[in-house]
């Protein structure tokens, strides 16, 4: 139990450092930039090969993908429904800032440091189902749900999906 304390304060130190030295001016916002790249270019990705490198991959673990996927359903409905009477702009408003989960930058270190590798796979593969509402499935429900006069339709919907990639691409 101890060990597991001292890793988890380890951690928080580390992110008080982090804020501290950010207050007393030792990162400018420029910095933002290059650590930013470091983190999700080269650490996140070597920590996911080498995790995924420990175990062998077995069918189960991809129910995580889905788990990823209706966890942010239940989130754009929470937001859908806790907006009801309001117009379809703030129900999109609420549907767009209530889902997705923060897996990759925070997460990842506490689960590398405290499960083993098949978990460390487990909260990728939640963090792969996760992706595809983030970047683009949420956006088309909530702008279906924002234009109200339209119906909505599939074609409507796979549009709007890769809308947010092709915008990226010019």
């Amino acid at each position: 139990m101890t060990a597991v304390l001292m890793r988890a304060v380890a951690f928080v130190a580390i992110i008080i450092m982090g804020y501290l030295l950010k207050r007393a001016g030792f990162f400018q916002a420029k910095d933002f930039q290059l650590i930013s790249r470091i983190v999700i270019k080269i650490t996140l990705p070597a920590a996911i090969v080498s995790n995924f490198s420990k175990i062998t991959m077995e069918r189960s673990l991809l129910a995580m993908c889905v788990i990823g996927i209706l966890c942010n359903f239940v989130t754009i409905g929470i937001g859908y429904i806790t907006n009801i009477s309001r117009s379809g702009d703030s129900k999109a408003f609420a549907m767009l800032n209530m889902s997705g989960y923060n897996v990759g930058n925070f997460t990842m270190p506490f689960v590398q440091s405290f499960l083993s590798p098949v978990g460390f796979a487990a909260t990728s593969l939640f963090d792969a189902g996760n992706s595809v509402m983030c970047t683009g499935m949420t956006y088309s429900l909530a702008s279906m749900v924002a234009g109200g006069e339209e119906k909505p339709t599939v074609m409507r919907m796979v549009k709007n999906f890769f809308l947010p990639f092709l915008l990226m691409l010019m």
